[in-house]
């Protein structure tokens, strides 16, 4: 292992390039593991599509995995079990990203079964039948899962009028209208060059992943320029009844996207409020008054917004003191700042989330991919690192000015009906 003139550790690979057919390729080769993290994706996600078409992109996901043009879905899995590896996928608000995780040994499996199922989708209609009740049943666990279901809430709230606010699993009244056709047409719209990237990371080198991304230089398909308007966040309390005693809360707020200057102080400022057990929102509204059980903050970003997202749930008569006790802190960290100590815990907190997640090819691999695909660029560790360790006081206090403001706030509250009045009159007295 090297290390720099600043003492830092100079230990990862990274190499972006394209192919010749326009496609971004990016590598970090470990070579000390023996596994590999191997993706293509289609920069396409629910923010993309009609509200017609609204959870195509995730359902085209789940579709490439029931059979290719050669293979049926029993040898797809049995051909990626048998090699030591597995393949899955994940469909985001902006991309869509299909990757195998194996061993390195077999890597020549997981890079023919991962090109075949992007490349020739079977598509068989009594499938698309099958796969679109799976769906269902899967938007149906979210809507009767409380947490989810606050979570699609509070989307449909605060981007409304937004593809954004659209759940990335649609509806199933959205997925009725989906048929064999319908999807071959969205794959060949969007899944060809420029729109596609690749990034790998594990026991292989640059120029091998190079060339296997060659594979997908020659499809053609239709243009497919990209229309992203930037969403106007929404203010004001939005109540959903859903039959419970207990409300569920979301309080969101004008963020930063994650290319802003400020993105790091942001994720600094929701580590230092809420970060852990012992953090100032945390401590009061858990440990001192018992309000809640758990309580979290974080920031959502995207290539071109952002938000900063609070959840919780507690009782109903206890909705009142829980919106009070969080503007008191809130109102308290603006007006006093840090103490000491403070930013150093923050700044660690943050740096142990980014280590403890960068142990794997995999998470690697999602995190690369997701720096490219919001920033622009992909950044090392270590560069992370040093935006972390760059941030000062006077920066996050200026990101507690700039996001932490009341009147800002889209509240989303999921409870039963018998307090709403004094539910939505204590959220609509927010003030921080």
């Amino acid at each position: 292992m090297e290390r720099d003139g600043k003492g830092r550790r100079v230990d990862q690979d990274i190499e972006v390039g394209s192919t010749p057919g326009g496609i971004k390729v990016i590598v970090e080769s470990v070579p000390h593991v023996h596994t590999v993290a191997l993706s293509v994706s289609a920069t396409v996600g629910s923010r993309d599509e009609k509200e017609r078409e609204s959870g195509v992109s995730h359902f085209l996901e789940h579709m490439l995995f029931r059979g290719t043009k050669t293979r049926d879905y029993r040898e797809i899995n049995e051909g990626i079990e048998a090699s030591g590896g597995y393949l899955n996928a994940y469909t985001t608000h902006e991309h869509t990203c299909f990757y195998a995780f194996t061993i390195d040994e077999s890597l020549a499996i997981g890079e023919d079964l991962l090109a075949d199922i992007f490349l020739d989708p079977r598509m068989d209609p009594e499938l698309v039948d099958l796969e679109r009740n799976i769906v269902k049943q899967e938007i149906g666990m979210r809507m009767n899962d409380p947490t989810s279901h606050l979570r699609t809430r509070m989307y449909e709230s605060m981007f409304k009028g937004h593809p954004l606010s659209r759940s990335i699993l649609g509806t199933p009244e959205s997925l009725d209208g989906f048929d064999s056709g319908f999807l071959l047409d969205y794959h060949r719209t969007h899944y060809h060059p420029p729109h596609v990237v690749v990034c790998a990371v594990g026991n292989v080198e640059h120029s091998r992943v190079l060339e296997w991304a060659g594979r997908f230089d020659h499809v053609e398909g239709s243009a497919a320029p990209k229309r992203r308007s930037r969403p106007e966040m929404r203010t004001g309390v939005n109540f959903f009844e859903k039959g419970d005693d207990r409300a569920y809360i979301g309080i969101g707020l004008p963020g930063h996207s994650a290319s802003h200057p400020m993105s790091t102080a942001q994720n600094l400022l929701s580590m230092a409020l809420c970060g852990g057990t012992s953090s100032r929102l945390n401590h009061r509204i858990r440990e001192v008054e018992g309000l809640v059980y758990s309580i979290s903050m974080y920031p959502v970003t995207f290539h071109d917004c952002g938000a900063l997202m609070t959840y919780c749930s507690t009782t109903m008569e206890q909705v009142p003191r829980l919106f009070d006790t969080f503007c008191q802190e809130l109102s308290r960290f603006k007006r006093e700042g840090l103490v000491e100590g403070e930013l150093e815990k923050a700044r660690n907190g943050l740096k142990g989330s980014l280590l403890r997640n960068a142990c794997r090819p995999d998470q690697n691999m999602s995190s690369h991919l997701m720096h490219f695909l919001e920033k622009g660029k992909v950044l090392s560790i270590e560069e992370q690192l040093d935006e972390i360790n760059e941030v000062t006081a006077e920066q996050l206090a200026r990101a507690a000015d700039e996001l932490l403001i009341g009147g800002k706030a889209c509240v989303t509250i999921c409870s039963g009906p018998a307090m709403r009045a004094e539910m939505v009159e204590a959220a609509e007295s927010l003030d921080f």
